[in-house]
């Protein structure tokens, strides 16, 4: 599936037949054509109109490509691939084949923030007046968003671990804490496929871009390597986060001991004095007041006031 977009000046125009857009590209128009698994003829077609060269084509159709994120000048265009996380949290490859008035994007299965971008740029009414390294350093802001809406999601997964800790609707300590360890390894994944980018944006903001580059594109770079940071920074605080989430269901499953063992500790109290008198009742010796029935009652009466004098300063002290 493909689709192409031209930008002219303040118009934007969705073109069935992206070849025949060349002739027409100036120098107020961006053309993006955006590929999602292309086969073998529209590879081949790339190939012939733009001028790929062959680490281009072979890296568009190896399977088995880099997993992390690279960048290759080739002189009239550049060859960047990102990693951009889905709503579910999958990492996908875009290929980004930039000149200064082209962009191709290649990915094998959608990916949503190419997709909203996609919506967004077709909005837009100034997007022909960028150039095409501009126009690849918005698509990369969108992408490092992305990020920042993953660990976001973590973030609001977290919170609700907490509540449910904190207010002790916690079904099964064990199911929380595998999940804790879970998103700890999604936090990590995510956080160095983020940093797998610092390479690609470094060189990005070189100056022998100049070919191709401008003043205004580069510092766009520079912004996105202080956002790459930015992101990281985000990675290290969801990682705290679960680190706290921990400890939370620690501290509350502490605090449901100490209200079990303060349960306890009462009950043993109350029986205490019942079986100290119990003992003393039953020591055999002769004795006249076991001659007399009236006294098993007043035995009776005296544990349950003393049960009911220990309740009594247990409560008066916020004992319970």
């Amino acid at each position: 599936m493909q689709t192409a977009l031209l930008f002219q000046r303040d118009a934007v125009e969705e073109v069935d037949d992206w070849s025949e857009c060349f002739p027409r590209l100036g120098r107020s128009s961006v053309l993006w054509i955006d590929f999602e698994r292309p086969d073998g003829d529209e590879i081949d077609r790339l190939e012939e109109l733009l001028e790929l060269r062959p680490e281009s084509v072979s890296a568009l159709t190896d399977d088995h490509a880099s997993p992390t994120p690279t960048f290759s000048d080739f002189g009239d265009y550049l060859h960047v691939n990102v990693r951009a996380p889905t709503d579910d949290d999958e990492l996908r490859r875009v290929d980004c084949l930039v000149s200064e008035r082209w962009v191709v994007t290649v990915h094998d299965r959608p990916v949503d923030v190419v997709d909203t971008y996609r919506e967004r740029a077709s909005g837009s009414g100034d997007t022909g007046k960028l150039d095409g390294l501009e126009f690849l350093a918005n698509l990369l802001e969108w992408v490092l968003e992305s990020y920042f809406d993953a660990f976001e999601r973590i973030e609001l997964e977290l919170e609700k671990v907490d509540t449910s800790a904190m207010s002790g609707t916690v079904s099964s300590k064990d199911e929380v804490i595998a999940r804790l360890v879970e998103v700890r390894g999604q936090i990590g994944k995510l956080r160095r496929a983020l940093a797998s980018h610092r390479e690609p944006i470094l060189a990005l903001t070189r100056p022998e871009l100049e070919a191709i580059t401008s003043s205004s594109s580069a510092e766009r770079f520079a912004a996105l390597r202080d956002r790459l940071e930015a992101a990281v920074q985000a990675a290290r605080d969801s990682r705290e986060s679960v680190v706290g989430s921990f400890d939370v269901l620690l501290a509350s499953t502490g605090q449901r001991t100490n209200e079990i063992m303060k349960v306890l500790t009462l009950v043993s109290v109350l029986i205490l004095p019942g079986t100290l008198l119990a003992g003393v009742m039953g020591m055999n010796f002769k004795l006249g007041v076991f001659t007399e029935a009236v006294y098993f009652w007043v035995v009776i009466a005296a544990m349950v006031l003393i049960a009911i004098v220990t309740l009594v300063v247990a409560r008066m002290r916020d004992w319970v």
